[in-house]
């Protein structure tokens, strides 16, 4: 085990005591040498009211600094010297020479007096260490100190009394007591220090060692009392001396509890808000005030210099996604690892997290032209072409960049961040590609505003629609299901697709009344074809990221069922692969929508994370190929080998298959031979409202 540079001390300091005390004694062959009585008086005197003083200290600290943070070994530590001090004085002021002696039979008042502030100190600290430390109220110190000054009041009236029965403690009596009061107090120094040790086992702050450090002169010094002769030898001043080393320290480790220590945590909390102020407490990077104030000041020179400072803005792309897989405790260490690679492309102190998955870099004295600029974002975009590992899994993230420059897109720290936020927001329509500001992007992000507001309106007056796209069996050719796909139709830009609006209802939460709706309507459609006689076939519905998350998920989908009285064996309800990375939490959610009888099936796969040793854990019913896949299926290259290779594992796993996007009879020929059971694509029709689905499939009926 290592040793503190504090413990080191300490032991160093306890060894050289003892070794010194051993010397002395040997050295001292058992000879006593007096001293005359004016040097002894002076000595003695001096040391007792320096030991007074040092009382006296401890006291005023335990009475006066940091109350808000007093604890019991404070308080009772600074009242019980409050009272070996007064003790000690009186000890002084009646020794032999001084004004207030008297002899009590064998024993002096003076000895009296000093052997009840040491078996005091003694054994009060060890009462005092035996107990954990806690924190107490300031209005216990008034009691504290009235009852350690009442005890000291009494004890030194009682000796003042004691006159003519003091002459019983004569000769051995005298004798016998001082060696018990001296071995008890030895004890209780002993036990002091064990006890203090014990209790800071684990962790020794300095305070504590310092005490341990009084704790062994004291301990030194009555032993030296006890193996002494006579009352005004060299051996009594040695033992004094040994007693003003323990006050020393404990007067040391009192400080350090009473004024250093609190004195440090207020400090290290004061430095703490600071930092905080201006620092992002989770990346450790400058945060937002700062990247404020810091761009005024470049502004500030650049219009003196007549420079330029461009200003970068940017986020994670579908870090939303990231979080709900994996939960926020990995989209925090997503957060670091990107602030990290940051780093690496400007100081420190020129990256900033904005809050979110939102970042900055300040770039002053940015060279003119466009090329500069343009290098530098692709060099930080060029950070994240290697993959994020979290725990034993690579991620692959991308960032979106929006850029603004001083003077030409703001003369304001106001109008740089507002410009390179809106470019930022153009950037990310394509997702992992940056954009400079340009002034028409204004008006794309107010029409996207607008967008918000009207998408808002839209829910609660249900412009909403379905389209429907039919699902066929590639072996009987019949229709086996259809997919139900939301439209808005908005009042003044007409039916707008699902890629303009579902993203912002991703962004704003909307997307769990929208879906919600969607469900609903689905199924009641369903149960109005099987009403008007059409045969019964699968409802398809994707759930959202956000759906999938949602509380009591199986609840809500159990209850529109029964509202609309479709059987749960019809709603077949689509996830993506993203949705099952948290392994445990997707098996779970997946088990409950099974027990309600509906089917299961993953989207888009093949573009995900999903493992087969995970999805060998899901109750899947259909895995659905990914268009991207199907578009060049018959050219030979690998995306034909990509659908052998799912079909022929769905085979195994005794999973159906959806191949998407089928436009022309070469790909439903290959996917025939291929055991592909189920196609959908605008080879049989594109998505179209419930009344024109019913005709296009009574038709197809009536002609196949």
């Amino acid at each position: 085990m290592s040793l503190t540079r504090a413990e080191k001390i300490t032991m160093g300091t306890a060894f050289s005591a003892i070794l010194s005390f051993v010397l002395l004694r040997a050295l001292h062959g058992g000879a006593h040498e007096p001293l005359p009585p004016r040097v002894y008086l002076f000595l003695h005197s001096g040391m007792e009211l320096f030991g007074f003083a040092v009382c006296f200290a401890i006291l005023v600290f335990g009475w006066l600094f940091f109350v808000d943070s007093l604890t019991k070994h404070r308080l009772f530590t600074a009242a019980l010297f409050g009272a070996v001090g007064a003790l000690n004085l009186l000890h002084a002021l009646t020794s032999p020479g001084m004004p207030f002696f008297r002899a009590a039979g064998g024993l002096t008042l003076s000895q009296l007096f000093a052997m009840s502030a040491q078996l005091a100190g003694a054994v009060g600290l060890c009462l005092i260490f035996r107990h954990r430390d806690s924190l107490v109220p300031a209005s216990r110190r008034l009691p504290a100190f009235a009852a350690s000054a009442t005890l000291a009041c009494l004890a030194s009236g009682s000796y003042f009394l004691f006159d003519e029965q003091a002459a019983l403690f004569g000769g051995r009596s005298a004798m016998l007591l001082r060696i018990a009061a001296q071995s008890l107090i030895a004890f209780g120094y002993l036990g002091a220090i064990v006890l203090v040790l014990y209790r800071r086992r684990t962790e020794r702050p300095q305070a504590a060692l310092a005490i341990v450090q009084s704790l062994v002169f004291f301990l030194l010094s009555d032993l030296q009392f006890m193996l002494s002769f006579g009352q005004s030898g060299s051996d009594m001043l040695i033992g004094h001396a040994y007693k003003l080393a323990g006050c020393y320290f404990l007067m040391k480790g009192v400080y350090y509890v009473t004024v250093e220590e609190p004195y440090q945590a207020c400090e290290r909390t004061e430095s703490r808000a600071r930092f905080l102020a201006y620092h992002d407490e989770l990346t450790g990077l400058s945060n937002r005030r700062l990247l404020m104030e810091q761009l005024q000041e470049e502004l500030q020179r650049a219009r003196l210099t007549n420079g330029r400072v461009a200003v970068f803005l940017l986020d994670i792309d579908r870090f939303k996604t990231i979080n709900d897989a994996l939960g926020h405790s990995a989209g925090d260490r997503m957060l670091q690892a990107v602030s990290e690679r940051l780093r690496r492309a400007a100081p420190a102190k020129r990256v900033y997290r904005m809050g979110g998955d939102e970042f900055a870099l300040l770039l002053p004295c940015a060279e003119s032209g466009s090329e500069p600029a343009e290098r530098q974002a692709k060099s930080i975009m060029g950070l994240f072409d290697a993959p994020f590992v979290l725990g034993e899994a690579e991620y692959h993230v991308t960032i979106s960049l929006g850029i603004s420059f001083y003077p030409q897109d703001g003369d304001s720290v106001e109008a740089l961040l507002k410009n390179a936020d809106t470019a930022l927001y153009s950037a990310k329509a394509y997702r992992n590609e940056y954009c400079s500001y340009a002034p028409e992007m204004n008006r794309q992000a107010h029409d996207r505003l607008r967008l918000e507001s009207d998408l808002r309106r839209a829910i609660e007056e249900e412009q909403f629609a379905l389209a429907y796209q039919p699902l066929v069996n590639l072996r009987s050719n019949q229709v086996v299901g259809v997919e139900a796909l939301v439209r808005w139709q908005h009042p003044q830009r007409g039916l707008l697709p699902p890629g303009e609006f579902i993203p912002l209802t991703e962004e704003n939460g909307l997307i769990l009344q929208l879906g919600e709706w969607v469900l609903g309507a689905a199924c009641r459609q369903n149960k109005a074809w099987q009403d008007a006689g059409l045969p019964p076939m699968m409802m398809s519905v994707n759930l959202s990221m956000r759906q999938f998350r949602q509380h009591q998920l199986a609840e809500r989908i159990k209850a529109i069922l029964e509202q609309s009285g479709m059987p749960p064996q019809y709603l077949e309800l689509e996830i993506t692969e993203s949705m099952t990375s948290d392994v445990e939490f997707a098996a779970d959610t997946l088990a409950s929508l099974k027990e309600l009888g509906v089917q299961i099936s993953i989207d888009d796969f093949g573009t995900g994370y999903s493992s087969l040793s995970s999805l060998k854990r899901f109750p899947v019913d259909k895995l659905k190929i990914d268009r991207c896949f199907v578009n060049d299926l018959t050219q030979g290259g690998s995306d034909a080998a990509i659908v052998s290779t799912i079909t022929a594992m769905a085979k195994h796993l005794k999973l159906k298959v959806t191949a998407e996007g089928v436009e022309n009879d070469e790909q439903v020929k290959f996917l025939r031979e291929r055991d592909c059971e189920e196609a959908q694509g605008f080879y049989y029709t594109q998505p179209i409202p419930a009344n024109l689905f019913e005709n296009w499939f009574r038709h197809r009926s009536q002609t196949a």
